[in-house]
């Protein structure tokens, strides 16, 4: 296994609280030139959307970050089926379960607003990324773990009340106009 210690000294350091201090698509230019062609293409299918892995990975960090990412979407689903009370077996998690995603998934969706229940989400995979990649300080998977913390910083970083509430009042007056048109 290949070590990057100058490479990952150098990077800024990821904080939950912190905003991202680089874009996920510069980050993949600075590995570019300084890792392999394997561990670049590891890197580049470590992501927050499942459209964008490479499921065939038999490389144990992404297996289980797919896994672990697998396992929220489908209690999120199953929760949401039934919170809405739809039937039959096309939502129900029949899959692997784990007490804390359920409880998590459980919050978000008891969260006074959307925002609040992303944050919470968002919170659960950078906490098992810290459990994933915790013991790898200067290898592979350390930077598959700062390439999904970053990607998370920058979805986190998205989320902005006044853009938001900004975009309601658009909404919401163009459905005024809609309604009072007809």
């Amino acid at each position: 296994m290949s070590s990057y210690y100058y490479l990952v000294a150098t990077l800024p350091m990821l904080r939950y609280d912190g905003a991202a201090p680089m874009t996920y698509e510069d980050f993949l230019e600075l590995c570019r030139g300084n890792v392999s062609k394997r561990d670049f293409r590891l890197i580049s299918s470590a992501t927050l959307s499942p459209a964008g892995d490479d499921r065939s990975s038999t490389y144990p960090f992404l297996k289980k970050w797919n896994h672990f990412r697998d396992m929220v979407a489908s209690e999120l689903s199953d929760q949401r089926a039934r919170k809405l009370e739809f039937c039959g077996d096309r939502y129900k998690n029949e899959g692997d379960k784990e007490y804390r995603i359920s409880e998590t998934v459980r919050a978000a969706l008891s969260a006074p607003n959307p925002l609040q229940g992303e944050l919470l989400l968002i919170s659960l995979y950078w906490k098992f990324l810290d459990d994933l990649g915790g013991l790898h300080a200067f290898d592979v998977d350390a930077l598959l773990a700062y390439a999904v913390k970053l990607q998370l910083l920058e979805r986190k970083g998205r989320f902005s009340s006044q853009e938001g509430n900004t975009e309601f009042r658009r909404l919401f007056s163009n459905l005024q106009s809609k309604i009072k048109s007809i």
